[in-house]
């Protein structure tokens, strides 16, 4: 009995040793791996398509940091393959890359504008199913192809490509200019929604910028009005910022699909708006034109009290919609002599920046509900709610009765603030008492 236990022992010992000595037969060193920081896409020559490959520079081990301190060394190898697919542009581009290809790192998906224009459906049907993208990574639009814009992928400040793309996307260091979802998944899912207008960053080259070729000449300007106020300096797109200096790319303004095609383009401060109606405003600066003296423009830090401000009613055909955003602000710039604490004043302020609100969004959901035909502020996901069935709400064809939506708007506004300078800033030669 003794010796039958102690066989019985050994063979049990034998059993669980045995996976011990297996070994891995498919490890891949990260030494050994080429990270894909970046992948574009544009129009190909033969009704395929150009995918181009920003690749993060493997970091030196070797501690050589003076020689390079004074040198601008590339952070990021690009390079282009023509392909059907982006498995096969990555299965060819494998040829001539010594490291081993992957997207399991991968930041941003860029769209060049062809592309976009003619359809994405394609692209994105061929990416979803790869195992190795994840749909946490941001779609940026660029105006222009994708390769060129790739090209210019130059950060100054920081010297870490994929720090560089987290901190420039992350809608809580942008300060709301770019839109709030903009991940690959919440791209999908709005271009698979019948009616409903998927976004992305928009973003765009500036080899003006890096030529430094940029004047700041006082000319006449096309946003200028005749009221003589200063421009919204966010009222503008990627690509138009006046600007010197740092990377030559923009992350400014959101691009709008009307379906699997580009509509159009938002500038920031129709983006601002954007996350406004949407319910996803983060806390960030914005601009409105002084209510007393046209001359300047005041600066407010804005906030969002009410994060669900969309109600919706439907009647037979007829979809109405209530957006009543509930905003508060701190008084952080004004150039004008207004003393801004005086109860009158504050009551004028905030039914000027109210009224700018408003308008500010009307023109918006003109823009992309009555021009474009898209319904960019999820209207449809409610409206989806008021039907019994899936099936009748496909049959009902959202997109048809998108133009006769009538919405109202209800933006309240009150200051909760009036930064650290309580008075206006007054010269000494003027006070009077």
């Amino acid at each position: 009995m003794t010796r039958l236990q102690s066989i019985c022992k050994c063979s049990l010992l034998l059993i669980l040793i045995f996976p011990l000595l297996t070994g891995c037969w498919d490890r891949l060193d990260p030494e050994n791996m080429a990270f894909i920081m970046a992948v574009g896409v544009d129009t190909g020559p033969r009704n395929d398509y150009i995918y181009t490959f920003a690749v993060a520079m493997p970091k030196s081990s070797s501690s050589s940091s003076s020689e390079s301190k004074s040198e601008s060394k590339n952070i990021v190898n690009v390079f282009s393959q023509e392909g059907s697919s982006l498995s096969s542009a990555m299965l060819t581009s494998q040829s001539y890359v010594a490291r081993r290809l992957t997207l399991i790192h991968s930041k941003a998906f860029i769209l060049g504008d062809g592309v976009a224009r003619q359809g994405v459906m394609p692209i994105l049907g061929e990416v979803v199913r790869n195992s190795e993208f994840r749909r946490t990574v941001n779609v940026i639009t660029t105006k222009g192809r994708a390769d060129t814009y790739i090209q210019n992928i130059k950060p100054i400040m920081e010297d870490d490509i994929d720090l560089w793309f987290e901190l420039e996307m992350d809608p809580h260091n942008t300060g709301a200019i770019t839109p709030k979802r903009s991940r690959f998944h919440d791209f999908v899912l709005d271009v698979e929604q019948p009616g409903t207008g998927g976004t992305t960053i928009l973003s765009a080259e500036r080899p003006d910028v890096e030529k430094g070729t940029l004047k700041w000449d006082k000319e006449e300007s096309s946003s200028s009005n005749s009221k003589g106020e200063p421009p919204i300096t966010s009222n503008t797109y990627a690509g138009d910022l006046p600007r010197k200096g740092e990377s030559p790319i923009d992350f400014f303004g959101s691009a709008v699909y009307k379906g699997q095609k580009l509509a159009g383009y938002l500038t920031g401060l129709e983006t601002k708006t954007l996350n406004i109606l949407r319910g996803e405003f983060e806390e960030t600066v914005m601009e409105f034109h002084d209510p007393v003296d046209p001359k300047y423009n005041l600066t407010i830090s804005m906030d969002a009290l009410k994060k669900n401000p969309l109600t919706l009613t439907r009647k037979d055909d007829q979809i109405n919609i209530s957006l009543s955003p509930h905003m508060v602000g701190e008084l952080i710039g004004s150039m004008s002599k207004v003393d801004y604490t005086l109860p009158q004043n504050i009551k004028l302020l905030e039914d000027s920046v109210q009224e700018q609100l408003t308008s500010m969004a009307s023109e918006l959901l003109n823009k992309t509900l009555y021009k474009w035909n898209v319904d960019c502020i999820h209207i449809g996901n409610r409206l989806r709610a008021t039907f019994p069935t899936l099936q009748e709400w496909y049959a009902y064809k959202w997109r048809e009765h998108i133009k006769e939506t009538k919405y109202h708007l209800n933006i309240r506004f009150h200051m909760k603030r009036h930064g650290d300078q309580v008075s206006p800033a007054v010269e000494g030669d003027e006070i009077t008492k």
